[in-house]
């Protein structure tokens, strides 16, 4: 019996995940996220792990009430949908990232003097 623990424990070890600082949100309440710069997308035993490659704002969209979740991460976060949970895991603690502006697309958030730390705007295009 004591050797039967001592495996369960060491399976759930196994499992652990490693961050600075994370949120864990209920998958079933979760619509869609939304994702506005560049990550890559793998599938895990128990789910999924989107990876990111740059700083990005992250929107997570719920199915009740038209509720959402937004959140700045930054390149080398990540967010895992590990059965029921969307954990999303930060390489730095949280006073980290309050520190942080919002990222924004808007021709309104962009009309400022100041351009955004996180996410440059594209270049112009232009026609020879």
């Amino acid at each position: 019996m004591a050797e039967q623990n001592n495996n369960e424990n060491a399976v759930e070890t196994q499992d652990q995940t490693e961050a600075a600082s994370g949120i864990i949100i209920n998958a079933s309440q979760m619509q869609s996220i939304d994702i506005s710069e560049r990550f890559t997308h793998s599938k895990t035993a128990s789910g999924w792990r989107v990876q990111l490659e740059a700083s990005a704002r992250v929107t997570i969209n719920f199915m009740t009430s038209m509720r959402k979740f937004e959140v700045t991460l930054m390149q080398g976060d990540s967010i895992e949908r590990d059965g029921d949970d969307l954990i999303v895991l930060r390489n730095k603690p949280a006073d980290q990232y309050r520190s942080q502006r919002g990222v924004s697309r808007s021709p309104l958030a962009r009309s400022g003097s100041e351009p955004s730390a996180l996410i440059p705007d594209p270049p112009e295009e232009s026609t020879v």
